[in-house]
């Protein structure tokens, strides 16, 4: 398990990375395919706040969790970094038990973040926008409810996925409200 740890206006001592790291090995314990560990220390007036993220083999989670001493931020967010893999465990058993393992191949999906002109000229045929980024992920197969569930712990805005119901590529994402969206396929009449 690969740990980083970063401070942003707080000086890490020996003592707060070894306790941060203590509760992590805790937290290695419950879950064991954590690949890398990040984690973020930082102090505002008052207010201390402790955010991790922790990579899996194909899961991404977030927690952050801030009050007003070090330690108990950082316990807060361990906590809830249990209760999301405790969920998460739960759901697959779940999963698993009620549908048995499915063998649907992964499709490759490729997402382009498109650069943006602020003039009103308009673009000819031939021309393209710039790509700024480009990522490549796959869309694995699974339940609306787990997508759901993939997103909420990612701390993302949007997932791509394949839906198990109709193995049509579905498109979920987070709204303004924090309600959730899904885009799915319809064929053309």
């Amino acid at each position: 398990m690969q740990v980083s740890i970063t401070g942003r206006h707080v000086d890490l001592t020996d003592p707060l990375k070894n306790y941060v790291q203590e509760k992590l090995q805790h937290l290695k314990h419950s879950f064991d395919h954590v690949l890398d560990v990040h984690v973020v220390l930082s102090v505002e007036k008052f207010r201390q706040r402790c955010e991790i993220s922790i990579q899996t083999n194909g899961l991404n989670i977030h927690a952050s969790h801030e009050t007003e001493d070090m330690y108990a931020s950082i316990d807060g967010v361990i906590d809830k970094l249990n209760r999301q893999l405790k969920r998460y465990r739960q759901k697959l058993r779940k999963h698993h038990a009620d549908q048995g393992q499915r063998n649907a191949p992964q499709v490759r999906v490729s997402r382009r973040t498109l650069a943006y002109s602020d003039t009103d000229e308009e673009l000819h045929e031939d021309q393209q926008p710039d790509t700024i980024a480009q990522t490549q992920m796959y869309a694995k197969p699974m339940s609306v409810d787990e997508a759901i569930m993939q997103l909420e712990l990612s701390g993302q805005d949007e997932l791509v996925f394949t839906n198990q119901e109709n193995e049509q590529i579905n498109v979920l994402y987070r709204r303004p409200d924090g309600s959730f969206n899904c885009i799915e396929p319809e064929a053309a009449s």
